[in-house]
């Protein structure tokens, strides 16, 4: 009995001592062996599906926190007429926007006066 080894080293689950099964008839260590394989495979599994649950279940928690709470703290916010200001601030327009619109204004009458000319020269040609 000294001869034969007391531990065996198994991947994955490292030495696993294995002295005291001999003292058990085979076929119980087979239905042993494939319990435990089964009960690795299926912890491999549960543990996963919590893992992902988990962080389904932050993602949602998130989701709840700032649908509920940061949404009336917002709103807040933007109505308050002492600090906030929000709605005027959204509402003003910037001095660059305000340049561009002024740009398109006279590009705009400029375009009027062109085509108002050209249709006095047609005018013109045509009578």
């Amino acid at each position: 009995d000294r001869q034969r080894p007391t531990s065996f080293s198994v991947n994955g689950f490292g030495n696993v001592k294995i002295s005291h099964l001999r003292e058990y008839q085979a076929h119980l260590l087979q239905q042993a062996f494939d319990m435990k394989m089964r009960i690795v495979s299926y912890w491999k599994i549960v543990l996963r599906r919590i893992v992902d649950n988990l962080a389904l279940y932050l993602q949602l928690s998130v989701k709840y926190l700032v649908n509920t709470q940061f949404h009336k703290e917002i709103v807040a916010e933007m109505v308050d007429p002492e600090g906030g200001g929000g709605v005027e601030r959204l509402l003003e327009e910037s001095p660059l926007i305000a340049i561009k619109r002024d740009k398109l204004k006279n590009s705009i009458k400029v375009l009027k006066e062109s085509k108002d000319a050209v249709a006095a020269i047609v005018d013109q040609n045509s009578g």
